[in-house]
């Protein structure tokens, strides 16, 4: 079973989990802790800063799987609160002789929004760690977290008793840096974007 489809399962489960019966969507009431899963697809488009050094150019597309858990703080409509989350990702560049690579994010951010009937329309910002593997033919290859700014928003609304369901969009800057690989420096860098659908169970 492959990483995205695991996630896949993980998505069925948690609707079957969260139990059978639809109530009256609670849209009014986001107030709690959290956590889901999503998935989606991303687009990079890759950047090398100096163009003398090996380093991928182009565009890249991948599915993406992943996790969230956060915790939502509300005051009348307006509802917000921290947010972390985890996504799988394939996004590779290529140069001559070489391989670059995103198999990974991890980030932390702060949603704020307001409750539009029975959505919550909800703006994010913070910090995404993207994890980069860049290797040469025939060399050993190395792996880095970079950080960068992540920003987007997205809606969401309740389906059932104590589930919501979303759709969010972000952009994801992994800062364009150098790195020496078995002696080989090379220059590196990507601007990503993010499309998600996820599912919460809220407690």
């Amino acid at each position: 079973m492959s990483k995205l489809r695991r996630i896949g399962f993980l998505a069925a489960v948690l609707c079957a989990t969260s139990g059978v019966t639809f109530a009256q969507s609670p849209g009014s009431d986001w107030q709690g802790p959290y956590v889901g899963v999503h998935l989606g697809g991303a687009y990079a488009d890759f950047e090398n800063s100096v163009p003398s050094l090996p380093g991928p150019t182009g565009d890249a597309s991948s599915g993406i799987g992943g996790f969230q858990l956060g915790y939502n703080f509300q005051n009348g409509d307006m509802v917000f609160g921290p947010e972390i989350d985890f996504t799988l990702m394939e996004l590779e560049g290529k140069s001559a002789g070489g391989k670059f690579s995103e198999d990974s994010m991890a980030s932390l951010r702060f949603r704020a929004g307001k409750v539009v009937g029975d959505y919550l329309i909800f703006g994010s910002l913070g910090v995404a760690w993207t994890e980069t593997d860049i290797g040469f033919t025939g060399t050993a290859s190395a792996s880095d977290y970079e950080p960068g700014v992540m920003v987007g928003g997205g809606a969401e609304r309740f389906i059932r008793e104590g589930l919501s369901g979303r759709i969010e969009a972000y952009y994801v800057d992994v800062p364009k840096s150098s790195q020496t690989v078995s002696g080989i420096p090379t220059s590196a860098g990507s601007q990503n974007l993010l499309f998600r659908a996820g599912l919460n169970l809220h407690f």
